[in-house]
């Protein structure tokens, strides 16, 4: 008899775009999501997204998850699950995707009590960006190792439809990134030649992260969320050494 595998199952990691929503007010909803959608139609057609109604959650505030949904989906994005403090919370008791819970609720519940938090990359609808701390008890005095983790070299060229992504640290690829791929760094990113797809870093919420390449081509530009698309970046930019940066929550471009 043949061996032969007919399923596997085990962890994978992949990036979602998340939607977190500031307001439970459908019209300015649908508004500011037409605003960002109109921006990059082709970048955001069939997205999955991950909704985040934590912000709800907190402020206690109701919205007709039906309507939310067809309002999503009537942008052309597709909804695949919801972030939420609690699973039991009446904002999603009717909802029809699954749901999951956020980071600090799960941190909380941790038997040892430590708290972690990440960002991810994030459109948010009416408030500027904002990074959020996780708790310091300052009463304990603590040694703290810190461990500096090696960049992840990349010496070839990031090809179409390839994705890399360097964990906890900084991104560095000798070749170029092709129209199609994407690059992601918990940290700084560094091209040493064309960049045409898409580079995204300081994922996990740092805003101090930079990306720096040789040539400005890119589909998408982000930093810890904060996006620009190749039409929104000025044509004396384009194909040109840069740097991409947060200037105060501004995402901001400029020649090497």
């Amino acid at each position: 008899m043949s061996s032969t595998i007919g399923v596997e199952l085990k962890g994978g990691m992949y990036t979602f775009m998340s939607l977190k929503l500031h307001t439970s007010d459908m019209k300015i909803i649908d508004e500011k999501l037409a605003d960002k959608v109109q921006q990059a139609p082709g970048f955001f057609k069939d997205t999955p997204v991950v909704l985040d109604l934590t912000v709800l959650e907190e402020q206690d505030l109701e919205i007709d998850t039906i309507a939310l949904l067809d309002c999503i989906r009537r942008h052309h994005l597709v909804p695949i699950v919801v972030s939420i403090g609690n699973k039991s919370s009446r904002l999603v008791q009717s909802i029809a995707i699954p749901l999951i819970e956020s980071g600090a609720r799960r941190n909380d519940s941790a038997k040892d009590g430590s708290r972690q938090g990440s960002e991810s990359s994030t459109t948010k609808l009416v408030d500027s960006s904002t990074l959020t701390l996780p708790d310091v008890d300052l009463s304990v005095s603590r040694e703290v190792e810190y461990v500096v983790k090696a960049p992840l070299l990349i010496d070839k060229p990031v090809r179409s439809g390839q994705q890399v992504y360097a964990r906890d640290t900084d991104l560095i690829v000798m070749g170029q990134v092709g129209p199609g791929a994407e690059i992601i760094a918990d940290n700084n990113i560094h091209i040493y030649g064309p960049l045409r797809g898409r580079a995204l870093c300081g994922v996990s919420g740092n805003v101090s992260a930079r990306i720096f390449c040789q040539s400005l081509e890119a589909e998408l530009v982000s930093v810890a969320g904060n996006y620009r698309m190749l039409e929104t970046i000025p044509e004396e930019l384009r194909g040109k050494p840069a740097q991409i940066w947060l200037d105060k929550d501004r995402l901001t471009i400029e020649p090497l």
